[in-house]
């Protein structure tokens, strides 16, 4: 077997569309449980999914609700949104609420749900942990 690629994955998360915010929460999990270090940065309209409750909120690209798509993939086998957060929370990936993104959406750090752990931070730190890595926009 060829030695995992170690190279760090950033994942910039803008989107409040269920399904970009399902793909990268997927894409994010496989890359971790292949051993890669991943880090999340959720901004824009992303950043309310990490509110409680947040998730309710966001629809797919056809309108849906964001619980009525996880329902539906739960139904088919498909890990949803609370089993990939999980996954990502076992899995020991750095997800970051972008600090500019709270303030534009009037959100503060107590705000941000517990688990997975949140920190707060900006885009250079960003780019500085994410240099030599890939990047994936969502």
């Amino acid at each position: 077997m060829a030695k995992a690629d170690r190279r760090p994955m950033t994942l910039l998360v803008m989107s409040a569309e269920a399904e970009r915010l399902h793909m990268a929460l997927m894409v994010g999990a496989t890359a971790a449980a292949m051993g890669r270090p991943v880090t999340y940065f959720f901004s824009k309209g992303a950043i309310r999914f990490l509110t409680p409750g947040g998730w309710a909120d966001m629809r797919t690209s056809t309108g849906h609700p964001a619980p009525s798509m996880d329902s539906d993939l739960d139904s088919k086998g498909i890990a949803d949104s609370s089993v990939l957060m999980d996954g990502l929370a076992a899995l020991d990936v750095r997800i970051v609420a972008c600090e500019t993104a709270l303030r534009e959406h009037g959100l503060e750090a107590v705000d941000l749900i517990k688990r997975p752990a949140v920190e707060v931070s900006g885009l250079a730190d960003i780019i500085e942990k994410g240099a030599g890595g890939d990047w994936l926009t969502f």
